[in-house]
């Protein structure tokens, strides 16, 4: 264990040369010394601070995530790493938070233990954020846009097709029109896919919320993919237990239960099970998807709810999709409030559980 020695004098002129606001606390987290650069960002006096609590300038979650390392330090007397950067908002002393970047350290002066709080400003850099992601999400919304109009039309003109009699379409010309539709309707949905990110991301758009009642949103996906799980030769069971409505959009929340659904049904073998469960789960109402298919590895699992992210077995075996469906529903859920876990076993299956508040 290291021990360095500095008188408070020397201490406070290297804390002044530091750039970021800095204050030094004792054991007992009181903070000792304190920077001028408290006073230029923080606009705190620095007189003012010495002698009072750290929790002043430091939110509460940090705290006991401090008072953690703290008392680790105390009990193995080894100084160790600085815990590492976190970004946190700090109170300024004209009521209106900061955002900052935290990192604590420690040293020894004097056989004390003493700790440096560096609070690094990060407004610039969120505001630079901010702005970066607004410009993507319009770059995506706009050619989304523009992507959109012609594929409809597209669909429209291959509809039209279709509907010709036998004498005005031939046989040969019919199963290209179905491949045109086929492959439309595709990009359509990464379009719409594309576009429903963007509008979600946006600060700007805010969710229809609404009583809802999530048998009817499950009732109503069910009758649109009862086809598709016909043709893939799946059994879909419909599980109900009656539950209080949830405050919801109820369009988003069909969209949910689609991508989850849809999922289920794209990833089980022919002669498997599919089950739509909706239930009460104490504090809030249960939207389960379960299916028998292949089962989602462990290596697999942190990786879900990234956007564009395709399982290895997905791109082996070339399924159709893009890695969007699972990011959306995350989405929704948690701007209604919910959460969405995962179970999942290889070779068994998975289940998808949507938790929503009640209305």
């Amino acid at each position: 264990m290291q021990e360095t020695r500095l008188d408070a004098a020397l201490l406070g002129r290297l804390l002044d040369a530091a750039p970021d606001p800095t204050v030094v606390v004792d054991e007992s987290a009181t903070i000792v010394l304190v920077n001028q650069q408290v006073a230029h960002v923080l606009g705190h006096d620095t007189g003012s601070l010495v002698g009072r609590p750290l929790e002043v300038l430091v939110p509460d979650g940090l705290l006991e995530v401090y008072r953690g390392w703290r008392d680790d330090v105390r009990a193995t007397g080894d100084l160790g790493p600085a815990l590492p950067a976190r970004e946190v908002t700090v109170l300024h002393r004209d009521g209106h938070v900061v955002p900052v970047e935290l990192t604590l350290s420690s040293l020894r002066a004097d056989g004390a233990l003493l700790v440096s709080v560096a609070a690094r400003d990060i407004t610039e850099r969120k505001r630079l954020q901010q702005d970066t992601t607004r410009l993507r999400e319009d770059i995506i919304a706009t050619v989304s846009h523009e992507l959109r109009t012609p594929l409809t039309s597209i669909i429209g003109y291959a509809e039209l097709l279709e509907d010709l009699e036998e004498d005005q379409l031939g046989a040969r010309a019919r199963q290209i029109v179905s491949v045109i539709q086929r492959n439309a309707a595709r990009e359509l949905r990464l379009v719409d896919d594309l576009l429903t990110l963007a509008f979600l991301d946006d600060e700007r758009h805010q969710l229809t919320l609404t009583p809802v009642d999530l048998v009817e949103v499950a009732r109503r996906v069910l009758v649109d993919r009862g086809p598709l799980a016909a043709g893939a030769q799946l059994e879909v069971r419909f599980e109900v237990e009656q539950v209080l409505p949830v405050l919801g959009d109820f369009l988003r929340l069909v969209q949910v239960t689609e991508n989850l659904l849809g999922n289920a049904l794209k990833f089980t073998e022919p002669g498997g099970t599919v089950t739509l469960r909706v239930g009460d789960a104490g504090a809030m109402a249960l939207l389960e998807v379960t299916d028998t298919g292949r089962g989602i590895s462990p290596e697999e699992m942190p990786h879900l709810f990234k956007r564009l992210y395709r399982g290895p077995d997905a791109v082996v075996a070339q399924t159709p999709g893009a890695g969007l469906g699972l990011p959306i529903a995350q989405t929704i859920v948690q701007a209604h409030g919910g959460r969405i876990d995962v179970t999942s076993e290889v070779g068994v299956g998975t289940s998808f559980l949507v938790y929503l508040p009640y209305a």
